[in-house]
């Protein structure tokens, strides 16, 4: 009997069932990360322009860029904390209105002083949604198709870097920066309207001690009336926790080991050197040989690249599984940068502007199979059940946090050590991220409370075969 209850309760939600409410949810919810990419994509090709008009230097455009990356730190941190007291839905509402205000304000600045307050004012947006998405679709999804459904976020970043890049280059030939920045304010208002129509998070329901609502939400999420054991189970595992996970408590006990995966799939997945790519793409490519308009056109197809790759690493992500892609996709980054390295030491190397576009395609394939898909999945995955929002910011604060320090110094390192040491650094930065793949548990397949379990039975485990040594 026991071992029938066991296998029950690990087979809870397992299925591969999607209502009609689950894809609405993510559907919605996903359009935050509409507004990460394209923030990120535009910036890059409208700061010379502000810089024109400003009449600013070099260090106060890169201040204007990073303001936004700056907002976006206070915004993860500050997401976590108010999602798990208030729940996620008005949370996701307030990052909308807040990504709106801010883009709005940026096309009608008339001040520096004032763009940059906007900027700010975005990136609290961006960040808090970049908490909030994730974990709120991976609170509500099945375990099988999870992975799938959680990667549709990085799968819309994409798509708004691609948006993002289009809309540069028609801003590009006429001039013109206002349009580009103050229309995202649009995504902004899709997104504060949409989770208006969508369900909260059952587990949050169930954590804050919301049962009915909470049975009545995974009825409509699961299609099925048979979720009282689902219930049950996320309670039991609730009630093993404290009433209040404290930040403190992050770094005690099974916790620590899954905030320290958490906390190094985010700095590894950018400190891998996409945002140099993805910022000074047109200008990688020009280095190389290629003229300014074949270099923009260039990176429009890098962009599209990495949406294609995205759909691509969606659709196998659950046959192959997280680890093997982890692995695979670090050691694909590491090769990709070397050869740049070995391009740009070598002068007038024959065919050098190819092999560079077809280096950075192999980067970009690779950055979207692995870390640009896996980062914000393994972060939700691997956050602990009564503190997920918290622990996915202080993971989403890392990615910012290391954005910020790229967007500082990528440009100094590319201008001052040169392309080929800048891309021997990162690569050296990868051969890291790899080493560190290998120590990365698998946790597709499982719900969210095996994967938690997990890190409890190793940590007991652990403490057996201490007290077992301490006797012989």
């Amino acid at each position: 009997m026991g071992q029938l209850k066991k296998r029950a309760v690990s087979n809870l939600h397992h299925g591969t069932k999607i209502s009609i409410f689950i894809i609405l949810s993510v559907i919605i919810s996903s359009v935050g990360g509409i507004i990460f990419g394209y923030d990120t994509g535009i910036i890059g090709g409208v700061i010379p322009l502000i810089g024109k008009e400003f009449h600013i230097n070099d260090l106060m455009q890169g201040i204007v860029v990073s303001m936004s990356l700056l907002g976006a730190m206070i915004g993860s941190l500050a997401a976590g904390p108010l999602a798990d007291k208030y729940g996620r839905k008005v949370n996701l509402l307030a990052a909308g209105l807040c990504f709106a205000a801010g883009a709005a304000v940026s096309g009608f600045s008339h001040q520096i002083e004032l763009l940059i307050f906007a900027r700010i004012l975005q990136g609290i947006g961006v960040g808090a949604s970049s908490v909030l998405v994730p974990v709120y679709i991976a609170e509500l999804s099945p375990a099988k198709i999870r992975g799938v459904l959680v990667t549709s976020f990085q799968l819309m970043i994409t798509v708004g870097i691609v948006m993002a890049y289009g809309v540069n280059m028609v801003a590009d030939s006429h001039a013109e920066w206002r349009m580009p920045v103050g229309i995202a304010g649009i995504l902004g208002v899709i997104l504060a309207i949409g989770v208006m129509f969508v369900t909260e998070s059952p587990r949050w329901l169930i954590a804050t001690n919301r049962r009915d609502l909470a049975k009545r939400t995974l009825k409509k999420l699961r299609g099925t009336d048979d979720v009282e054991e689902e219930i049950n189970e996320t309670q039991r595992l609730n009630a093993i926790e404290n009433v209040d996970m404290r930040w403190g408590d992050l770094f005690r006990g099974h916790v620590r080991p899954m905030i320290a995966i958490g906390v190094l799939v985010a700095f590894f997945s950018n400190a891998c050197g996409i945002n140099l790519v993805i910022y000074f793409a047109p200008q990688i490519l020009q280095s190389s040989g290629f003229t300014s308009s074949a270099s923009w056109i260039g990176t429009f197809g890098l962009g599209i690249t990495n949406v294609l790759f995205t759909i691509v690493g969606m659709l196998i992500i659950e046959k192959v599984g997280r680890r093997p892609l982890l692995i695979f996709g670090a050691i694909g980054l590491t090769i990709s940068l070397a050869i740049l390295a070995v391009i740009f030491s070598i002068p007038a190397f024959p065919g050098s502007n190819w092999i560079a576009f077809s280096s950075l395609v192999f980067y970009i394939i690779m950055y979207a199979v692995s870390p640009g898909m896996l980062g914000f999945l393994i972060i939700s995955e691997i956050s602990p059940l009564r503190a997920r929002a918290k622990a996915t910011s202080l993971s989403i604060f890392v990615i910012f946090t290391t954005n910020l320090v790229i967007a500082i110094f990528s440009l100094p390192m590319l201008n001052g050590l040169g392309a080929s040491a800048t891309f021997w650094i990162f690569s050296g930065i990868c051969v890291a991220y790899t080493i560190f793949s290998f120590f990365v548990p698998e946790t597709g397949g499982k719900t969210l409370e095996e994967v938690e379990m997990y890190f409890k039975n190793r940590r007991l485990d652990n403490k057996t075969e201490v007290l077992e040594k301490a006797n012989t």
